[in-house]
Parts: structure tokens; C-alpha cells; sequence
């Protein structure tokens, strides 16, 4: 079985690059094609891409049928900044992505470092999440989320695209999808989406010798809009995420502050 040391790098990837619960309500008026269900779920993601949020999101991991983690992750969105914080064996864990760098800081020495190799997005890109969908359709009821009257879109995974993303996360392409069920909440009246919920069960070969440990993942994702989010990005991460091995301090205007009076230069 895999230590919970090894799994963690699968636990954020798998929380950040593949995002998404039922209650009773009423029958939707119309129940459109498959095409539609995930058009309108390509166009709820990128509203909440789009849209300043919070989310909170409950993460349960098994593995060889013996529970490895249960936590909650918090996080916060100004386009195209994510922020994802949460604690896993007593670990402080902290992650910054702009959708196409990870930066992430260790836990045990408080360095910042750019994750390598993962397509880490915490902003989920819409159109990652359409190639996803194998097929969707609207459940039969609506659903509440707090204030918020949902239609409630099911979708099938494409498997294929699934290898494709835990590849891309370090995990190999052996990833094998048993079973998957994929839930969107979006609001009827503004068409953004507030809750998700992904559970799978899965065999990952991760030592490539033919072997497989099953893991089941179960992710509960709620959305809170606001355009008061704010992030402060430390200084390290943007360097990190400019390419620079460390902050350029010499020069203000690279942190978008102003230059002290006389430094301004010629200008002409």
C-alpha cells in the first residue's frame, strides 16, 4: 500500500485539476440534448473562473479500502489567481497557481517552490472540463444550495481524458477508472455553478510493475462569490511564477510599486 507521504502529491493534484449531491425539488421544464447539458457546464465553470470566490471543499481518500485522509480545503479566487490552503498530517499546506504554474510551499522548511510536471489549475479550465464529460443530462429534480434553487447536471467521465490528467500529474497512465459520478449545481437564474461533487473508484499502478492500489475519492466543492476577494501574493511565488529563481528587490516596479522620488529615470 502507498504511504500517506506518496499519495500526497496525488491528493492536491487530484483536488485541484479534477473537480465536483442531490436533494429533492421539482422537475426541470425542459430536458435538453447531452451537447447542451455540457455546454452549459463549460459555460458555469468559466462564469466561476471569470467571478471573484471563496470555496471550501471536503476531501475523503481511501486507499486499499483503509481511510488515509479527510480534510477540508479553503481557498480563494481573483482571476487568475488561485489560492488553496488545508492541513494534512499535521502539515500546514499552502498552494498559489495563475492555471499554469503551481508554486507550493514545504511544509517542513517554509521554501517556496514551483511543482514540476503537474497541470495544476485551480481555476478549472472550462474547456478542460467539456473533454472531461464523456456525457451529461439534467436530473429529473432540482436541488437547494443554501439561498440558490440548482438544476442539477449528471456527467459521465471520459476515461481516457482522466488518464491523461493524473499523466500529466506525476501518477503515470495507469490510472483505471472503476466507477465515477460526477455532479454540477448550477443556479437557474444567473447559470453559475455553487456545489460539486466527484466520487470515484480507481486502481493506480504507481510503481509502473503492473501491480494497482484501489482508491476511492470523494470531493464535496461549494462556491461563494464575492468581489471583495482579495489576494496578496508573496513576493517568492511571483518571482517563482515569472520564471525568476528569486524576487527581483532592486527594481519596486516589478511589484507594482512606485519608484522613490529622483529614481524615476529620464522618461525621455
Amino acid at each position: 500500500m502507498m504511504s500517506r507521504a506518496s499519495v500526497l502529491p496525488f491528493v492536491l493534484f487530484a483536488f485541484l485539476a479534477m473537480p465536483v449531491l442531490a436533494e429533492d425539488g421539482k422537475k426541470p421544464d425542459t430536458q435538453p440534448s447531452g451537447d447542451e447539458v455540457k455546454d452549459a457546464i463549460g459555460d458555469a465553470m468559466k462564469k466561476a473562473d471569470e467571478k471573484s470566490h471563496t470555496f471550501t471543499a471536503k476531501l475523503d481518500l481511501e486507499a486499499g479500502g483503509a481511510p488515509m485522509f479527510n480534510t477540508e480545503m479553503k481557498g480563494q479566487h481573483k482571476k487568475p489567481i488561485t489560492k488553496v490552503t488545508t492541513e494534512m498530517m499535521g502539515q500546514q499546506i499552502e498552494v498559489y497557481t495563475d492555471g499554469k504554474v503551481a508554486v507550493q510551499k514545504d511544509p517542513q522548511t517554509g521554501e517556496w517552490k514551483k511543482t514540476e510536471g503537474q497541470n495544476i489549475s485551480g481555476a478549472v479550465d472550462p474547456e478542460q472540463i467539456k473533454k472531461m464529460i464523456k456525457s451529461a443530462s439534467w436530473d429529473k429534480k432540482e436541488a437547494k444550495v443554501g439561498s440558490h434553487t440548482c438544476k442539477v447536471a449528471n456527467a459521465k467521465v471520459n476515461k481516457d481524458e482522466v488518464k491523461k490528467l493524473f499523466a500529466g500529474g506525476g501518477m503515470g497512465g495507469n490510472a483505471k477508472v472503476k466507477s465515477s459520478s460526477l455532479k454540477f449545481y448550477i443556479d437557474k437564474t444567473n447559470g453559475r455553478v455553487y456545489r460539486m461533487k466527484l466520487s470515484m473508484s480507481l486502481s493506480i499502478d504507481m510503481g509502473g510493475g503492473g501491480g494497482g492500489t484501489d482508491m476511492s475519492v470523494t470531493m464535496d466543492y461549494r462556491y461563494t462569490y464575492s468581489s471583495k476577494v482579495s489576494i496578496e501574493i508573496p513576493k517568492e511565488v511571483k518571482a517563482l511564477m515569472e520564471g525568476k529563481d528569486e524576487p527581483d528587490d532592486e527594481d519596486p516596479k516589478a511589484h507594482g510599486e512606485k519608484p522613490p522620488k529622483g529614481h524615476e529615470g529620464s522618461g525621455k
